[in-house]
């Protein structure tokens, strides 16, 4: 990496501190090596750190602490946009940057270390507004039990049972403990656990029960209307970004014609919500150039379509290619789901066959697409 050359050319000049951002950081810290400052001070600039004025001497433990990140530079090691921290920092007092000698924010490693605990708990369903303000500590409390034993990863054969488990509910025709069994699930595992380890699992095994005739049409429609309820709940109760210039990206979902089912498609809205994104959905079977319409009426950055093994693999293909040729070229056009043709998409089109990888697909977009920078740091 750069830290390793730059590290191996100044040799005694620097000492490396490793960080959990990113990037390493070459720290100037021998009051004996000065004709290397300037070098180190334009590599602390590459990263967004204001280094200290002076060097401090290889044994200052204060040293770290004088070292301060522009906004931009905490923007992207945290993920939370400037916008966010601004309004946070008017309301809730957090933040407290310091200011250079350009009146820009300067903020210390220990705040920025503290924005990125929030920012772990946001995803896990805390509210800004109560954990915000809390002292450092109680945050860290709340990520220790949030990464306790108790929540790691559902074992395959535990998954299994519990799927036949609410698959008896469904046959027993008991509406009310499945809907209320669902519901605790959620609650306790978050609703991004819930959907990959529960409800996509419990979605195929109650998908093939009806295959092998071993549940009615009305039992499957039964289980789906809970499970839509059950999601359309959890996702309503996901924190909404600060303002909605703040929600990228736009994210507009459906199916097409052909494509009948739409429980991928809320389990996709689900993890989206998550991330933060703008989703707008129009349900299930939506003729193409609506889809279109939609696109251009919501100013959608993406389009993201379901598939299951229903519509052929002539109508996904062709589907997918009339839309990437008719979208605008900004729009990115995102498929998932279980239908064999997604293998042979042509390029331009994003296949996503695991739910867990669509905060991949979101990280990549936002690292393609940087907010405006036409906002200035100032109030």
């Amino acid at each position: 990496m750069l830290a390793n050359t730059v590290a191996a050319r100044l040799g005694s000049a620097a000492t490396r501190v490793q960080t959990s951002m990113a990037a390493d950081v070459i720290v100037c810290l021998d009051e004996q090596s000065t004709a290397d400052i300037p070098v180190c001070q334009r590599l602390f600039s590459r990263f967004g750190f204001n280094p200290p004025a002076t060097p401090a001497p290889m044994n200052d433990r204060t040293a770290l602490s004088a070292l301060r990140m522009n906004i931009a530079a905490v923007e992207r090691d945290t993920g939370i946009p400037k916008d966010t921290l601004r309004v946070w920092e008017r309301r809730y007092g957090f933040p407290q940057p310091l200011r250079d000698a350009m009146d820009e924010r300067q903020y210390p490693l220990e705040q920025v270390e503290k924005l990125r605990l929030i920012k772990r708990l946001m995803g896990a369903g805390h509210r800004p507004g109560r954990i915000v303000g809390l002292p450092t500590e109680h945050l860290d409390a709340l990520a220790r039990a949030q990464d306790s034993p108790a929540r790691a990863p559902l074992a395959r054969s535990q998954v299994q049972l519990q799927s036949r488990h609410y698959l008896q509910r469904i046959k027993q025709h008991d509406a009310e403990n499945l809907r209320r069994e669902l519901v605790q699930a959620q609650m306790r595992l978050g609703l991004g656990r819930f959907v990959t380890e529960i409800v996509a699992p419990l979605v195929t095994e109650v998908g093939e029960a009806w295959m092998r005739g071993d549940l009615e049409i009305f039992e499957e429609h039964l289980f789906s209307e809970i499970m839509h309820r059950v999601l359309r709940a959890g996702i309503a109760a996901v924190p909404a970004p600060e303002s909605t210039s703040e929600a990228r990206p736009r994210v507009l979902l459906t199916t097409i014609p052909q494509e009948p089912h739409g429980m991928g498609l809320l389990m996709a809205e689900a993890m989206l919500a998550l991330e933060g994104c703008h989703c707008v959905s129009l349900g299930v079977q939506t003729p193409l150039w609506n889809m279109l319409l939609a696109v251009q009426a919501h100013r959608s950055d993406v389009l993201v379509l379901s598939f299951s093994g229903v519509p052929t693999q002539t109508q996904v293909l062709d589907a997918l290619a009339e839309l990437r040729d008719k979208l605008p070229a900004h729009v990115a056009l995102w498929a998932g789901g279980s239908s064999p043709a997604l293998k042979r998409a042509a390029p331009g089109i994003q296949v996503t066959r695991a739910l867990g990888s669509l905060a991949e697909a979101v990280a990549a977009w936002r690292g393609a697409h940087p907010p405006p920078a036409a906002q200035a740091d100032k109030p």
